[in-house]
């Protein structure tokens, strides 16, 4: 009996040996025979996220040390900030002024991005301006402005972009740099599955590299450009500062009321002279309806004053009349 459990136990031992060197044999023979394919796989497979190296040591790419989330900030002059001012003006030379600031803006290398002009009379007008001006050369221009007409209202606004451009700037860098890898793969590559790969990568690479130089490009024109937002409205008088004291509000009220009082004397006469043929003619109108009407009128006025005297002399005989038959009821009564 335990002779039979030891020969059972020697024929599964010998099975599992036998089992195992098959394996082996196999393993070798499958290695030596798909050590080309296995090869350009791994080609094809190192491009996910290369890491060329620079001369110095260090990836070009950005990817392994200084991560995307951790480059460095710039600081001081390099920090990327996008401009905006918003400035809301008068003057009492519209186009005077508009020629000089058309010149001002050529001169310091800007241009007119948009202008809305309004002109609802020849007294009242404005324009609505977007200047794009260069930043190193703004506050010079904000100054001129300011010495050329009369500002009413100026603020500044400044975006600090640079976390949002650095980032750009490392994506690109390492998508330049994979582009760089793929290119090499695919001049090594040998089969058409390894090209075909290789080639639908480098087109997705390629088209995210596109979106952040468009990106990059858009923040430098925005950095490099400040925007000013420009209100300019036509005035005859100035607008001054509001007075502080009692005295001089009094009498920056009394001079305003004086002004409006000139101003609506000056608008009545402006009416007249305008609208003269009209009056003229009305007055003509009124005049020949006059005439017409002067003896029909008289004769109305005599017919009027006939009734009356009529009525009147009509009272009279009835009051007399009265009086009469007054006196003969007293006399009756007496006798």
């Amino acid at each position: 009996m335990k002779k039979a459990v030891w020969e059972k136990c020697g024929i599964l031992l010998l099975a599992a040996l036998l089992l195992i060197n098959l394996g082996a044999c196999g393993g070798q023979n499958g290695k030596g025979g798909d050590s080309s394919s296995s090869q350009a796989y791994s080609q094809t497979t190192d491009y996910e996220s290369p890491a060329v190296e620079s001369e110095g040591g260090a990836p070009e790419n950005g990817m392994e040390e200084g991560a995307l989330g951790e480059n460095p900030v710039p600081r001081g002059e390099n920090r990327k900030l996008i401009t905006t001012v918003n400035l809301e003006a008068e003057t009492k030379d519209y186009d005077e002024f508009l020629t000089w600031l058309e010149n001002r803006v050529a001169e310091a290398e800007g241009y007119i991005e948009s202008s809305d002009m309004y002109a609802y009379n020849e007294e009242s007008r404005s324009c609505q301006l977007k200047l794009r001006m260069p930043a190193e050369k703004l506050n010079g221009f904000l100054a001129a402005v300011g010495e050329n007409c009369h500002v009413l209202q100026r603020s500044t606004q400044e975006e600090d972009v640079t976390l949002e451009y650095v980032d750009a700037e490392s994506y690109r860098d390492a998508l330049l740099a994979e582009q760089k890898r793929l290119m090499e793969l695919l001049e090594q590559a040998s089969s058409l599955e390894d090209i075909l790969s290789i080639e639908d990568r480098l087109t997705n690479v390629r088209y995210q590299l596109q979106n952040y130089e468009s990106t990059l490009r858009v923040y430098d024109s925005q950095i490099n450009y400040s925007t000013v937002n420009f209100s300019l409205n036509e005035v005859r008088e100035l607008t001054e500062p509001e007075p502080e004291s009692w005295g001089s509000r009094a009498w920056a009220g009394m001079k305003s009321n004086a002004k409006d009082l000139m101003r609506f004397f000056q608008e009545l006469g402006l009416f007249i002279v305008v609208h003269l043929p009209t009056l003229i003619f009305l007055l003509a109108i009124a005049g020949t309806v006059l005439l017409l009407t002067v003896k029909p009128r008289r004769r109305a006025k005599e017919r009027r004053k006939q009734q009356k005297a009529l009525v009147q002399a009509r009272q009279r005989e009835a009051m007399e009349a009265l009086k009469q038959a007054r006196e003969r009821q007293g006399e009756q009564e007496k006798e």
